[in-house]
């Protein structure tokens, strides 16, 4: 479970940690010109690694309705003015859903992660959360309030730790894309439209249902998605069935189907706690429903499985493949 940050103390500190994390992957300086919907902000002093950049400031001007500390973040020119990909900006204390981001604590580890409500901006008609989510196969998670109230959040990365931005590099390229697809009509299309409704019908029931930090070393958790494009390179590099196509959707990680029936099934989990593993197998076995249908759980290779899960893996003719995660990249080993 997942809490929200909401102390005025505790909401700096984490954005102290998390600017201080961005600044040291993000090692380059320069002075940029800002371009948004409505506005400029001139001589902007970014943070660069060359291909992405960060922009931070406070915006707490008198009588302004949602105080805030800015987190922009963008694509990165150094031969033009620079657009914003995605405002993360978190609200100085307790919970405001108008302001995108936040800041919330893993219950089970201790870790504290920067959130995003995923409502994309833009001034494009059709840039917006609930078709973001959709094209992007985001899985938002559940975040408690202290009253017990529940707010929804993509995970962008962690605040501290090895590598903290690559999450967060990933999400700026996933929204760019996105929005680049927004352009070219890519979702007007009648699949996309489908895929928009499975995901809507997906949160709908979800919502119905509703009544050990590893502080230094790379976090797993916030580089789930990462670990999922290396298995689709990795899946795409064999031979797929006759007429198979590699699919991803809210549901699961990553298949491969030939017509509209999955022959194949994928589920990444990034820690073998037992709890994680009991889930997969419970996603492979409702969505893997052919008795031909190979079903795969995709482990960190870095941490133990306990022995009986192991022998309900091969009693339930599970594959287990295993990933390891660097501070650059996520590989299957």
């Amino acid at each position: 479970m997942f809490s929200l940050i909401e102390s005025k103390e505790e909401i700096a500190k984490a954005q102290h940690k998390l600017e201080a994390a961005i600044r040291r992957d993000f090692k380059t300086k320069a002075v940029k010109n800002i371009g948004y919907p409505g506005g400029t902000t001139f001589d902007a002093k970014v943070v660069t690694d060359g291909s992405y950049w960060y922009w931070s400031s406070d915006y707490d001007v008198k009588d302004i309705p949602n105080p805030r500390r800015l987190n922009w973040f963008g694509l990165f020119r150094d031969d033009a003015d620079l657009q914003i990909s995605v405002e993360i900006n978190t609200a100085y204390e307790g919970r405001n859903d108008q302001v995108a981001g936040f800041f919330a604590r893993d219950n089970d580890t201790g870790s504290i992660y920067l959130l995003h409500s995923g409502r994309v901006g833009g001034g494009t008609k059709g840039v917006g959360k609930a078709a973001f989510l959709a094209w992007s196969n985001q899985r938002p998670i559940d975040v408690v309030d202290s009253y017990g109230g529940i707010r929804e959040g993509v995970l962008v990365m962690p605040i501290e730790g090895v590598a903290a931005s690559r999450s967060a590099v990933r999400y700026i390229d996933v929204i760019a894309s996105f929005k680049q697809a927004v352009r070219a009509g890519d979702l007007n299309s009648p699949e996309f439209q489908s895929k928009k409704k499975e995901l809507d019908d997906f949160f709908s029931e979800s919502r119905g249902r509703r009544k050990g930090k590893r502080s230094g070393e790379i976090d797993y958790l916030s580089r789930h998605g990462e670990v999922v494009d290396a298995l689709y390179s990795w899946r795409n590099s064999s031979q797929l069935p006759k007429g198979g196509r590699l699919v991803k959707n809210v549901l699961i990680d990553m298949g491969v189907a030939v017509a509209n029936e999955l022959v194949e099934v994928f589920e990444v989990k990034t820690s073998t706690a037992r709890s994680d593993v009991y889930t997969a197998i419970g996603q492979l076995m409702v969505h893997g429903t052919s008795d031909e249908c190979r079903r795969v759980i995709v482990l960190p290779k870095s941490e133990l499985l306990a022995s009986d899960l192991k022998e309900a893996l091969e009693r339930l003719n599970i594959e287990l493949l295993k990933f390891k995660l660097d501070e650059k990249a996520a590989t299957i080993v």
